[in-house]
């Protein structure tokens, strides 16, 4: 059977993106699914919120396990895309693996600039580990370089978080002329859903930009808004999901929801 390989995406940062991936990750895995995680973000931040220590001194404010510290990074998979990627992946907990990312692929791009299909090399990787996963979740850098169309080639389908801000809900046209070029190289890709992220009910902008977007974009968005939650910001410090640092906070209890809502629509596809 076929695994659903999701990339989460949205051209702006601050939008809960990695904080998504995470909790969404994390509460599959505890129901008996295997998820296989990719960070394609140069800047670490999935790998770094797992726990897995990137041997930053400056970072010492992050809950660390050293027993993680990771000798292969997602770079050496997408320059050895022939080889199974199992090489590089970490066992983050029961049910849950990662391909991490280190600092470094900030660099990448230029070395693989001239890679003959260099759009494909995340996707040549995993197809080698690709069958032993329910779901195989990337989470995309906040531009649109190199390592997100690796990202979107290699996905069935994009999830979108956004923040019900004006200029996150503006970012929302521009996805179709992203699918428009996507699906000339990866015809049977769709998106699977916008997640409204970072709602504040005090705020009249959010529920003004969360009401709109639920009218424009009525099967796509997720009935589960997640809410501004300090729990949200505080778990990635502590190297734990939010249902593992703070399970009843209402952060945790709205991406329980929405991973109930993952999974059935995705049953459906």
């Amino acid at each position: 059977m076929e695994p659903n390989i999701i990339t989460i995406m949205m051209p702006k940062g601050g939008v809960g993106k990695t904080t998504s991936v995470i909790s969404i990750a994390v509460i599959l895995a505890h129901r008996g699914k295997k998820v296989l995680l990719v960070d394609m973000d140069p800047q670490a931040n999935l790998t770094m919120g797992l726990g897995v220590d990137l041997g930053d001194e400056d970072l010492d404010i992050l809950d660390k396990n050293e027993d993680k510290i990771p000798e292969y990074s997602v770079l050496e998979v997408l320059m050895n895309p022939d080889q199974s990627p199992s090489f590089a992946r970490i066992e983050i907990e029961e049910n849950l693996h990662l391909i991490p990312a280190r600092f470094d692929l900030a660099f990448a791009e230029l070395e693989l600039g001239g890679s003959i299909g260099r759009e494909f090399l995340l996707r040549q990787a995993l197809d080698h580990v690709k069958a032993n996963y329910d779901y195989i979740i990337i989470d995309s850098p906040p531009t649109l370089g190199l390592f997100t169309l690796n990202s979107l080639m290699a996905a069935q389908s994009i999830i979108i978080p956004v923040q019900t801000h004006v200029y996150a809900y503006r970012a929302l046209p521009h996805f179709k002329w992203i699918l428009k070029i996507i699906k000339r190289h990866n015809p049977s890709i769709f998106i699977g859903g916008i997640i409204l992220t970072q709602y504040d009910g005090r705020n009249n902008l959010s529920d003004a930009i969360a009401n709109r977007t639920k009218q424009n974009y009525p099967d796509l968005v997720f009935q589960t808004i997640i809410p501004l939650n300090t729990k949200l910001a505080e778990a990635p410090a502590s190297g734990k999901s939010v249902s593992e640092y703070a399970p009843n906070a209402s952060g945790a209890q709205a991406y329980n929801k929405l991973t109930d809502e993952i999974e059935e629509r995705y049953a459906k596809k």
